[in-house]
């Protein structure tokens, strides 16, 4: 019995990536990155929110789909 191997289409593009495992300077930049969006009082997600929100109930609209949000 031989193994089964994926059929591959000549045009597939190879991964390009690699999934790094995760370390304390890794998570320490995370952190920091969080930090800095929590303390972000700009007002920006307030008032893009509201745009974003509605475009994205408006396409799923389009391909009738339910609304993500019931605000």
């Amino acid at each position: 019995m031989t193994a089964t191997q994926p059929l591959r289409h000549e045009h597939e593009p190879k991964a390009t990536f690699i999934i790094k495992p995760w370390n304390q300077e890794r998570a320490d930049k995370l952190i920091q990155v969080l930090d800095e969006w929590m303390a972000d009082e700009s007002g920006y997600e307030e008032e893009t929110w509201p745009k974003l929100r509605a475009a994205l109930d408006r396409e799923r609209e389009n391909i009738s789909a339910r609304r993500l949000f019931n605000e």
